[in-house]
């Protein structure tokens, strides 16, 4: 429902022109036969069906998916059809909300896993990027922050420790080294174009959907071997 638009219900004998004037690619039709839907390029109106619709207590990340299947649901509250969400309204802030967040906690686990499983993982990383973890750490203990060296490195930083010893595999038996590296890259980018509220992201919404399947893969990884 943080991404979905209130749903205008049309006439049969205005629909077409109603949809013209909003630029609608789809309506939902009052009839005498009851709720009717229409979807552009449709040769006339058909029942609205189950699956069309969504009920008004899925999860944004739910929606996500679903919404990589289907460009459009109606969203269903009780016995009621009130809302509509599209492919078009992923790009709205609380998608772009979760996206940093998923990310945001995908630095997190695998800190946490450096920690657990690559004690001597300042051996993996290149002289400049330990220097400039040296400077955050720094910096952050002028300010009197209780933090240590790996909490100083950056997303890349721990992604790189993965990339080495195919430690990554332990994420993905299937995954290659080059597979790997793309991902991390593209989930950089992606973060960076969310940080700075970037109008246009830099992957289409299919893309991201595979960057957030790989995200997942690590998190289970993590939650299996514990």
């Amino acid at each position: 429902m943080s991404i979905a638009e209130k749903l205008l219900i049309f006439r049969e004998d205005n629909y077409h022109e109603e949809m013209r004037k909003r630029n609608f690619q789809s309506a939902v039709i009052t009839s005498d036969k009851g709720l009717l839907k229409y979807d552009e390029g449709d040769i006339s109106p058909s029942p609205l069906t189950y699956a069309d619709l969504l009920s008004n207590n899925t999860p944004l990340l739910k929606a996500f998916e679903a919404l990589m299947n289907k460009r459009r649901f109606f969203i269903r509250n009780g016995n009621q059809v009130d809302h509509i969400v599209t492919q078009s309204d992923l790009d709205k802030i609380p998608m772009r909300l979760a996206l940093f967040g998923l990310i945001s906690a995908l630095e997190t686990n695998l800190r946490q896993l450096v920690k657990e499983e690559v004690p001597d993982w300042q051996q993996y990383l290149s002289q400049e990027r330990l220097t400039a973890a040296h400077k955050l750490l720094l910096l952050k203990t002028a300010r009197n922050e209780e933090i240590d060296l790996l909490q100083c490195l950056q997303l890349a930083d721990l992604g790189s420790i993965f990339s080495k010893k195919r430690r990554y595999k332990k994420f993905d038996p299937c995954l290659t080294r080059d597979r790997y590296n793309s991902c991390f890259g593209k989930i950089g980018k992606l973060r960076d174009a969310v940080a700075h509220s970037q109008q246009i992201l830099p992957f289409s919404w299919s893309e991201i959907h595979d960057l957030l399947v790989f995200i997942r893969k690590i998190s289970e990884s993590k939650n299996q071997t514990h």
